[in-house]
């Protein structure tokens, strides 16, 4: 991989992942349910801006056909955004995009003095301050428009969850100011959590600084997952109880 790449992730995460276009194939530089970037090949660079694509996609063990228009291109890179996925092609997407592998896909995309920034699958991004201030967010994987939102504003703040839509995340200027959220019902923070945890888990971190900052995300989620304000009853309901057979004509 040469410099002039634009590496978006870990590419350990998708280091099995092409998509084919009749018969030239680009590999997968970054993907989630909206769009997919990646690093074209010879016979990409022919397709105009616009141009909607069929297009077969071979991510590890998950195969699918999916149309999507090319958006924009960059040196080494070309973006497009998906059109049409059928259900099934959908699923396997869905499959691909576990919360394991978005979790071990996190990279450090850059940093400064105040902020550090990780990027990684389905728009899922970490930043963190010297102040404890910590934001982590991926791409709802039902609701297309929005991120789920976690966040500390310091280090004795409690925990805020909720969604976001796409349009104010990217709009953000700062980490620390007032946020858009939609609030959720306990059983979606319940089931978000959970998948923020498993992601949270397979984070691998590279240094002494994300290893405590994995640790502490990992306090602060199980804590509000566990608390007795947002337990609700996963248990499937209880099928209807029958007091007599019908006869039989």
């Amino acid at each position: 991989m040469n410099d002039k790449e634009k590496i978006l992730v870990n590419p350990i995460a998708l280091q099995n992942c092409t998509v084919k276009w009749k018969e030239a194939t680009a590999r997968v530089l970054d993907i989630s349910f909206v769009r997919v970037v990646l690093h074209p090949s010879e016979g990409w660079d022919a397709i105009p801006e616009g141009e909607s694509l069929a297009l077969d996609f071979q991510l590890d063990r998950n195969a699918f056909p999916a149309t999507a228009t090319l958006k924009t291109r960059g040196e080494g890179w070309i973006r497009l955004a998906f059109d049409r996925i059928v259900p099934s092609s959908r699923s396997q997407l869905r499959s691909f995009l576990s919360p394991k592998k978005v979790g071990e896909s996190i990279y450090e995309d850059w940093r400064n003095e105040q902020v550090r920034h990780y990027h990684g699958l389905n728009e899922s991004e970490l930043w963190f301050e010297p102040n404890g201030a910590v934001l982590f967010t991926y791409l709802d994987q039902v609701d297309f428009d929005s991120q789920f939102l976690i966040r500390l504003v310091n280090l004795q703040s409690p925990l805020h969850v909720g969604k976001i839509s796409r349009k104010n995340y990217i709009e953000l200027s700062n980490i620390d100011g007032e946020l858009p959220l939609t609030p959720l019902t306990d059983r979606e923070i319940y089931a978000k959590l959970g998948e923020c945890r498993d992601i949270v888990t397979n984070f691998r971190p590279n240094g002494q600084v994300e290893y405590n900052l994995k640790q502490r995300l990992l306090k602060v989620i199980s804590d509000c997952l566990y608390s007795t304000s947002y337990k609700v009853d996963l248990s499937p309901p209880r099928p209807p109880r029958i007091t007599s057979m019908p006869m039989e004509s």
